[in-house]
């Protein structure tokens, strides 16, 4: 399967019972967005991402920045579970294409990300994500063996 098709998949468990109930849904799709009007020039920002109170976890698949960004005059980090999955130059690719990747976020182990204007003068900063939101424990554990899955087709698993 190719990425979007992933997230698509996920998307689409829900518990036994009623097919129309939102209630039975596994997970659910969410976003975030960070806009800073005018960022300084040489400023750097540092904030904490986790789950809103009522969310187990997210699962974060989706990264971009927004199209008023000047490209190259930022750089950013994202730091997790004491390792960096990401550091590097804020450039044009991130702004027309979104970075894919599944990083599992929750209140014991958020992620912690700076950005830096790297430019002389004042620059818009414009982020957005897109995240699964899985509400519970058993979620959570549904959404894992449901990726442990994906390999085996529905007629093997009969």
């Amino acid at each position: 399967m190719i990425f979007p098709e992933i997230i698509a998949y996920l998307l689409t468990l829900k518990y036994p019972g009623s097919e129309s109930e939102r209630m039975n849904w596994v997970c659910y799709r969410s976003a975030v967005q960070l806009i800073i009007p005018l960022m300084p020039p040489g400023t750097t920002i540092s904030y904490t991402a986790q789950p809103l109170h009522g969310s187990f976890a997210w699962l974060y698949f989706s990264t971009r920045i927004g199209t008023d960004m000047v490209p190259n005059s930022f750089i950013g980090t994202i730091h997790q579970y004491g390792t960096t999955p990401f550091t590097g130059l804020v450039t044009q690719r991130m702004r027309d294409d979104p970075m894919e990747f599944l990083l599992l976020v929750t209140e014991q182990e958020p992620i912690h990300t700076s950005v830096t204007n790297l430019s002389p003068l004042a620059q818009r900063l414009e982020s957005y994500g897109d995240l699964i939101v899985i509400p519970t424990p058993h979620d959570l554990r549904v959404v894992i063996d449901a990726l442990r899955r994906m390999h085996t087709s529905e007629e093997s698993e009969r």
